[in-house]
């Protein structure tokens, strides 16, 4: 797994030699092993979500977004090196508060879509935390673009008014978020989608970046040129998703392909 290595620092120190190494690892051998120990890595992609948090107030019939909201007060306090996401809090918007109060009979229900609207991100978590009591459940909405998940967690002895007790609440809220975006990007080296690639040779430069943009692509497994002609070079790639997830990553880096037939054809 190991590519190379090189040494950056070497010294004696009382006749014990010490060294400090650089190693490269080869990525894709190290995702094979890694499906071996049934072990699958997520690509680190830092993504914007509007994060909207409600307390419900079952007892009283009301509830709070801004004003007195210790999970709005504390939740950008808390944050972790290896978290992905980040969070986008609403704006004190009055009218807002006002939708939301009419929405209370039906809250669960109710998908925000006129304030996620103003904010333009596509990402959104809406998070409804009902307290009654010492205890605390929470349903959370999470969209990602078309996606949307639900899920739901219940806390006992736990007061959401106390500072420790809205301390411990945002963890593990955020622990939970950011499980999900990491799933959502995991790479699942058991997939091994074949896909067909004719492209023209008439352009060596497009060839060039083209296989410098499948090697340098984590969820790509393999590639190979399965054959070629005097017009066309024909590669055979084995990705690790779905063919809508591969059209995607190589749109992002401007490769562009017509799929209507079973070879698609770059572009």
């Amino acid at each position: 797994m190991i590519d190379s290595f090189s040494i950056k620092k070497e010294k004696f120190i009382e006749e014990v030699y010490y060294v400090k190494l650089g190693v490269s690892f080869n990525k894709k051998e190290i995702f094979k092993y890694l499906e071996k120990k049934n072990i699958f890595p997520s690509i680190p992609q830092k993504k914007k979500f509007l994060f909207i948090p409600i307390i419900i107030d079952e007892k009283n019939k009301d509830l709070l977004i801004f004003e007195n909201n210790k999970i709005f007060d504390e939740w950008n306090k808390y944050s972790e090196s290896y978290h992905l996401i980040e969070y986008v809090l609403p704006t004190e918007d009055l009218e807002d508060l006002s939708l939301i109060k009419q929405k209370f009979d039906i809250i669960e229900q109710y998908d925000f879509k006129e304030i996620i609207d103003k904010y333009y991100l596509g990402n959104s978590i809406i998070s409804l935390i009902f307290k009654n009591n010492k205890e605390i459940r929470v349903l959370s909405r999470i969209v990602e673009k078309n996606n949307i998940v639900l899920t739901n967690q219940s806390y006992s002895n736990m007061d959401i008014n106390n500072q420790n007790d809205a301390k411990q609440l945002v963890k593990n809220l955020k622990s939970i978020y950011e499980d999900y975006w990491k799933k959502n990007n995991q790479i699942n080296t058991s997939i091994k989608l074949p896909i067909n690639i004719e492209v023209k040779n008439t352009n060596d430069k497009k060839i060039s970046e083209f296989e410098k943009t499948l090697n340098n692509t984590d969820l790509i497994y393999d590639f190979y040129i399965s054959k070629y002609n005097k017009d066309n070079i024909y590669f055979k790639i084995i990705f690790n998703g779905e063919p809508d997830t591969f059209l995607k990553i190589l749109s992002d880096k401007n490769f562009y392909f017509d799929t209507q037939n079973k070879i698609w054809i770059l572009k």
